[in-house]
């Protein structure tokens, strides 16, 4: 992380890509690492030392997907040790999604993310699950293919419940979207028409609606092409983020790195007031079956703030691990979400995982948690990081999902 001595201001642990050659790391707004922030009453109780229940939640509510992406994890032979929990049969049911959704907002939960292993616009009870959440005064986010927007009921779900959609784009043409997804749904060319129309009949103020790339050695000659792609479609930005695998890190890609570099700072170039670009840390280590250590703090601050459920109905500390049995904490829908976060399971886990050294060599959530790390050894004075960020960001976008 960033040099440690001294008086420190809130962005120290901001991510950076420390090798020469590479691009200036520049994250879109809603996706800054440093969103706890806008969160000055928990992160007091969290510096104090007093137990606090996570606000945001990431939840997978199936296995299934209707693509089958060439660098998807959970279909990866680099990553079947890892998710050994993974299966594509795993499935939620309506009636105990919704019954999670009551449960996560009257235990101090704030937000939902839809994302996971499989593709969660394809469940039956989608609707009825997001429109449960919104009812219980959450927030609703959705990780997506995309295949399934401009269907009108789950178009007017979106609309009427979401604060924001990301769907993967992973390229920037569509023989090649095809070629990587399998897609049969002609999902491509669907994005110049649906993303600009959930933008424009969305309810929700703050409504947001972008795209995500995983650059990959076989895609990523079109990273600029995407860029283009994208603000086309009326996107509010383009997320770009480098492969990664548990055991690897970005290894796929170490050979194309200087062209990768190259058309990020190209497409960086498309961003303008309306349309943010958003450039990632290209130089993650694996996190998996390595000796290295990456990140200054020995346990998962940021575990504290967000949990993730996974398609099977447990809990787990975050998205990155979930469906890996160490990482398996209790069955929140046979259990119940309070029972599991507070009855003993989450503690028993974390007894006997005590150090994230052990299990997590690298983190994609290391800045949040150097920054929390900080916070709490008091290298950073909680009452000046607030006072600052409130100065630089006087408006958090989509605070809750932290």
């Amino acid at each position: 992380m960033n040099d440690t001595a001294g008086v420190r201001s809130y962005d120290a642990a901001a991510p950076t890509n420390n090798r020469p050659g590479l691009p200036v790391v520049n994250l879109d707004r809603a996706h800054s690492p440093q969103k706890v922030l806008a969160h000055g009453d928990l992160l007091r109780r969290f510096v104090e030392g007093e137990e606090i229940r996570p606000v945001h939640m990431r939840i997978g509510i199936m296995g299934a997907c209707n693509m089958r992406c060439n660098f998807c994890n959970f279909h990866s032979p680099n990553e079947e040790q890892f998710y050994d929990l993974f299966s594509f049969k795993d499935s939620i049911p309506t009636e105990n999604a919704v019954s999670l959704m009551r449960q996560f907002a009257a235990n101090d939960g704030r937000a939902v993310t839809f994302c996971g292993s499989g593709e969660c616009t394809i469940h039956p009870g989608y609707s009825a699950i997001c429109d449960a959440g919104h009812e219980a005064g959450l927030r609703i986010g959705l990780i997506t293919n995309g295949s399934r927007l401009g269907r009108p009921a789950l178009a007017e779900c979106v609309a009427s419940t979401h604060t924001w959609v990301r769907i993967g784009l992973n390229a920037g043409t569509e023989a090649t979207f095809d070629e990587i997804t399998r897609d049969r749904e002609h999902t491509f060319t669907s994005f110049l028409r649906n993303v600009s129309r959930l933008r424009e009949s969305a309810i929700d103020p703050d409504f947001r609606i972008g795209f995500n790339y995983v650059i990959t050695e076989r895609n990523h000659r079109e990273i600029l092409a995407a860029a283009r792609v994208a603000r086309e479609a009326g996107a509010h930005y383009v997320r770009f983020e480098p492969e990664f695998y548990s055991a690897l890190g970005h290894e796929t890609i170490e050979a194309v790195m200087a062209e990768v570099a190259g058309a990020l700072t190209e497409a960086a170039a498309l961003a303008d007031d309306g349309f943010e670009v958003s450039v990632p840390k290209l130089d993650r280590g694996p996190m998996d079956q390595v000796e290295a250590v990456e990140g200054d703090f020995d346990r998962c601050h940021y575990s504290r703030f967000v949990t993730a459920v996974g398609a099977d109905g447990h809990l787990y500390p975050c998205p990155q691990v979930h469906l890996n049995s160490r990482y398996r904490i209790g069955n929140v829908i046979d259990d119940g979400y309070a029972e599991v976060l507070e009855g003993g399971p989450r503690a028993e886990w974390e007894a006997s995982n005590p150090l994230r050294t052990d299990l997590c060599k690298s983190c994609f959530y290391r800045p949040q948690n150097e920054l929390l790390e900080l916070l709490r050894r008091g290298r950073i004075r909680l009452d000046d990081a607030l006072a600052s960020y409130a100065v630089e960001v006087p408006s958090t976008l989509h605070a809750d999902f932290v």
